[in-house]
């Protein structure tokens, strides 16, 4: 009997796990909206009851999704920033991590990506739209207490609103994902996509550097 029972437990996980890998692959390849939870079911073998056994709607299925991909981006980012040494070489390491990292996990950045379209999130409750927020969120806090302590120490204008800093790093490196993502991205040829992510995050810590003391002003 209790054999029997660890098989059932077991077939629930694999049932799960089935259906949340099938999700995140409809999702980022057809978006929400397009995505039927019949054709989860299907595509992931269980059927459209089975489904709702495990996930009350498509709305938390997509949430579940999301913060699954959320919890592996963030311990990729957290890594990066603990092995680098120095302001600078954190924030550089944090940004090109989040690159790398969705370059390497597709399916997640597009579902992570779509929380933040508009025509996304009318399909979405304010309670998944606020989950995921808030998790990358608190990515970017966590970046703007980098660049502050870059103001601390002097390395960054004083004038440098942090947080604004951060949603900006953040949104640029997004869209070179996209662009990297392409099949063929025509603007750039995709040799020279890896050189680019680099000089990217040069230029916005370039932009953010405090100026040299003019001589009239000592």
């Amino acid at each position: 009997m209790i054999e029997n029972a660890s098989k059932r437990e077991r077939k629930k996980t694999e049932n799960r796990q089935a259906i949340l890998r099938t999700a995140e692959e409809l999702f980022s390849g057809k978006g929400y909206r397009e995505t039927t939870m019949q054709e989860i079911a299907e595509r992931a073998g269980v059927a459209k009851g089975t489904l709702y056994l495990y996930f009350r709607s498509k709305e938390e299925l997509y949430l579940t999704v999301c913060v699954r991909g959320v919890s592996g981006f963030g311990e990729n980012l957290e890594k990066a920033r603990a092995a680098a040494k120095g302001v600078e070489e954190k924030i550089r390491a944090v940004y090109l991590a989040y690159i790398r990292h969705s370059l390497k996990q597709p399916s997640v950045f597009r579902v992570l990506r779509d929380t933040f379209l508009e025509q996304v999130r009318k399909n979405l409750s304010p309670a998944t739209v606020k989950e995921v927020s808030s998790i990358i969120g608190d990515w970017l806090k966590n970046e703007s207490e980098l660049v502050r302590d870059g103001i601390e120490q002097g390395l960054f204008d004083p004038g440098l609103d942090p947080y604004h800093f951060s949603i900006l790093a953040w949104r640029t490196a997004t869209g070179l994902v996209e662009l990297a993502l392409l099949q063929d991205p025509i603007v750039i040829e995709r040799a020279g996509l890896e050189n680019l992510f680099e000089a990217s995050i040069d230029i916005l810590l370039r932009g953010i550097k405090r100026l040299p003391e003019q001589p009239g002003n000592m």
